[in-house]
């Protein structure tokens, strides 16, 4: 059973943040070890009462994981 089939179509939704609320974000992230992204879903899906849903299931590629172990960002390549 694929993702799709299992939880229906998925939806990407953005929104804008003010520097206050990105620097609690931030550091209210890193206390769970997450990305703010992470975090704010987490946070998103626990208030709509939504537990079985994953956070998320992109798959990393060889890069990423290159440069993560490097201590690089994303941007620099």
């Amino acid at each position: 059973m694929g993702i799709d089939e299992k939880y229906g179509k998925r939806r990407q939704i953005t929104f804008r943040i003010g520097p206050v609320a990105q620097d609690r974000l931030r550091r209210a992230a890193a206390l769970f070890n997450m990305k703010p992204s992470e975090y704010a879903k987490a946070i998103l899906y626990r208030d709509l009462g939504i537990f079985d849903e994953p956070l998320d299931q992109r798959r990393r590629t060889w890069r990423q994981k290159k440069a993560k172990d490097q201590g690089l960002d994303e941007e620099d390549f």
